[in-house]
């Protein structure tokens, strides 16, 4: 276990660096309130267990359900803001950014998803 966290957290910090260099390429500043952008970033992948981080991100691009135990993680640990960076962030690298018209728009459900089966916790 420990070793797949040191590995989600290697992933969570290429992909801030990533984003970072992908926001100067094409000259989209990162949001101006978010002071040390990748290390909020980091933070935030770190804020749920990484299989639950895993499902959320699969769950932007493929057909794959939330588990209700990631959902009230991603709710109550994580937070809209988070959420919502990482969307943003993911979207920006190359490997992904061919698909943030359908990728942004399905975290949005999944957040919503995951409030109505939060609250029911």
């Amino acid at each position: 276990m420990a070793k797949f966290n040191n590995i989600f957290i290697m992933v969570a910090l290429i992909l801030a660096s990533g984003v970072m260099a992908s926001l100067a390429h094409k000259k989209i500043s990162p949001p101006k309130h978010v002071r040390g952008y990748p290390l909020h970033l980091l933070h935030c992948a770190r804020r749920v267990e990484d299989e639950c981080g895993k499902e959320i991100f699969l769950g932007m691009f493929e057909k794959l359900p939330v588990s209700r135990k990631c959902c009230v993680q991603l709710i109550k640990k994580m937070g809209k803001t988070c959420h919502d960076d990482l969307d943003k962030a993911i979207v920006h690298l190359p490997d992904y950014s061919s698909r943030a018209s359908k990728a942004i728009p399905k975290g949005n459900r999944i957040w919503h998803k995951c409030a109505l089966v939060a609250r029911h916790i």
